[in-house]
């Protein structure tokens, strides 16, 4: 049965079609829909979010407001610049350069005293340390990188001691050598006619000469030696990259001891698995050496690194494994070993700062597979009370040696006027695992100043005391230059 839509207009009454009468009320039923959003966005926009997003462009910060400090010397496009990329030209590989040579580097000068408890010999240096950097980019993943150190000499700086009395004098220890000295790429970037439909997975990156090799987070590496490198990143379902590194080294290593070594060689494989929730890293060390140089050694390391979320409070957390193994009998150089190490830190509500937490085990005497002449021993990042300074005497007060140990640290980081100045207070404390030895408590401080772009101050003091009553205490300023 088809019904039809009557209009009344006066006295009259108009008869609509059926199809008509459908579109008339369609069409109403929508005109209301829209209305009812009309007025629906503007009573939000009254009771607006104050995260929502705005309609109108923001721009970015204008390149004046940055102010950024740029190295003492640019020739070609500038480090920090912004803009098109000039056209450059196409080298002997094929591929797009455009040159740009740089050259930074840190000066440190600062005073050390320390007043030990071990030899009664109190210290006071000025000592100083300055690196200088070369960087000659081709493109964003090809360059070459050279380096000197020269007011220090494989672990031995330029500085003037006025205690001991009996060493008093100037220490000169100026030198032209070459300490960095590389070539890092992408293989498909500096040669792009090998996969030009980019479908072989030729992105192998590559670094060549001498440069740092670091693993376990310094822990099980820490050296910069005459090497090879070749790196993959690989997709490993359950995860979202795992990184392949294959390392060979043959000259200017040093050993745990922190000595030079000339015939030795270095062979590791290096992994890094990003998964949902943490990264893994993985890393397997050989050192083939002759009975002369220590003997042949053989080293392993595992971390776990992640976020942990609790509390209302992210949690970031490190727990890493690292073993060595002689082959011969144990010495300075390579021995038996293993070191548990634990770190935590987090940011406290309602502030900038840090709390942090360290732990360690060592079990026997782990050693390094390498370890650079300054970088002094495994425990490192620790903590202050731990950590090597890397100029002149200063030693670590609670040692940075692993040996049949445990302890720990606890420090707070204060973040102040916007991060120009920070104040740090450590609590640490290590004992032995024999009963030969005793325990050692000790409390350590840090401030840090911007003083400009370029200079920082920076003061660092710790007092320590053993379980047999004995005390001692270092103090050191120091002011680092950049440019």
């Amino acid at each position: 049965m088809i019904c039809s839509q009557t209009i009344k207009s006066g006295d009259n009454e108009l008869a609509l079609p059926p199809q008509l009468a459908a579109i008339v009320v369609t069409r109403s039923i929508s005109i209301l829909i829209v209305l009812l959003l009309v007025a629906q966005t503007s009573w939000s926009q009254d009771a607006e979010s104050s995260s929502r997003l705005p309609d109108h462009y923001i721009p970015l910060i204008p390149m004046e407001e940055l102010q950024p400090t740029p190295p003492i010397l640019e020739l070609g496009p500038g480090l920090l610049e912004i803009g098109p990329l000039g056209r450059g030209f196409e080298s002997p590989t094929g591929a797009i350069w455009r040159p740009s040579f740089w050259v930074y580097g840190n000066l440190r000068t600062g005073v050390n005293m320390v007043d030990p408890f071990d030899n009664g010999h109190r210290l006071i240096e000025w000592a100083n340390q300055l690196e200088l950097f070369g960087n000659l980019q081709l493109t964003g993943t090809e360059r070459f990188l050279i380096g000197i150190e020269p007011l220090q000499e494989r672990g031995q700086f330029t500085r003037y001691t006025i205690e001991p009395e009996a060493e008093n004098g100037w220490y000169d220890h100026t030198n032209l050598d070459i300490t960095t000295l590389f070539f890092e790429g992408e293989l498909s970037e500096l040669f792009p006619g090998l996969d030009k439909k980019s479908n072989r997975q030729l992105d192998y990156g590559f670094s060549i000469g001498r440069w740092e090799v670091d693993l376990q987070d310094g822990i099980l590496v820490n050296d910069k030696m005459d090497a090879i490198g070749i790196t993959k990143f690989i997709s490993v379902p359950g995860t979202s990259m795992m990184r392949l590194s294959i390392i060979y080294g043959w000259n200017e290593m040093n050993r745990n001891n922190n000595q030079l070594v000339d015939e030795s060689r270095f062979f590791a494989i290096s992994t890094e698995t990003d998964t949902y929730s943490s990264t893994i890293d993985a890393d397997l060390v050989v050192i083939d050496a002759s009975i002369l140089e220590g003997g042949d050694g053989i080293y392993a390391g595992l971390g776990l690194s992640q976020r942990i979320k609790k509390w209302g409070r992210t949690f970031n957390t490190t727990v890493r494994w690292c073993a060595s193994l002689a082959e011969e009998e144990d010495n300075p150089v390579v021995s038996d070993g293993m070191l548990f190490f634990a770190e935590a830190s987090t940011t406290p509500y309602g502030t900038d700062n840090i709390a942090y937490g360290t732990l360690f085990l060592g079990i026997d005497e782990f050693a390094s597979a390498a370890r650079g002449p300054a970088k002094g021993g495994p425990l490192g990042k620790a903590g202050l009370l731990f950590a090597a300074a890397g100029l002149g005497s200063f030693s670590a007060a609670l040692g940075n040696r692993a040996d049949r140990s445990f302890g720990g640290a606890l420090g707070y980081q204060w973040i102040m006027t916007e991060g120009r100045n920070n104040f740090i207070v450590e609590l640490g404390a290590r004992a032995p695992t024999e009963v030969d030895e005793v325990a050692t408590g000790a409390i350590g401080l840090r401030y840090q100043k911007k003083l400009s772009d370029r200079i920082m101050l920076q003061c660092d003091g710790y007092s320590k005391l053993t379980e047999d009553g004995d005390k001692g205490n270092g103090i050191r300023t120091e002011f680092l230059v950049r440019f």
